[in-house]
């Protein structure tokens, strides 16, 4: 990955998952759909898959628009941008590397698996007192 630009977040676990798998869906897709198609059979504004995926907003996939993406991506369940088993963490402290190379376009590595557009520098579970904290300071800005 080429130099990029740093992000710090605090992300759930789940949140980030579906952002990754929405992700891989639209790369598999034959043809081929763009975060700006995507966003546009959604419903959304043209850049909002992109600023979901490359973490520049707080912007994040919601139950509606699961449902959404659903139908954009021609789905039959919901399971499908969903883990199969719960996860262990609910918040997250990311430290990441975003590719600085156009966004939008999905690879796969030699074994088919999904090459993401980020790369985690620091990773860990945030205590009790951060989400705590997290939580307080969302409180104040609803």
């Amino acid at each position: 990955m080429s130099e990029g630009k740093i992000v710090e977040l605090i992300i759930s676990e789940i949140d980030l998952f579906i952002i990754d798998r929405v992700r891989e869906l639209r790369g598999r897709m034959y043809p081929y759909i763009s975060q700006v198609e995507l966003s546009q059979r959604m419903g959304f504004a043209d850049g909002y898959v992109g600023k979901v995926e490359n973490f520049s907003s707080n912007a994040r996939y919601n139950i509606r628009k699961l449902h959404l993406l659903a139908f954009a991506l021609n789905k039959s369940s919901y399971k499908d941008f969903l883990p199969d088993t719960i996860l262990s963490t609910d918040l997250l402290y990311l430290k990441i590397e975003v590719n600085r190379q156009k966004n939008d376009k999905v690879q796969f590595d030699k074994e088919n698996n999904i090459i993401k557009n980020y790369k985690i520098l620091d990773k860990r579970p945030l205590n009790e007192v951060e989400i705590k904290a997290y939580n307080n300071r969302r409180k104040k800005t609803l």
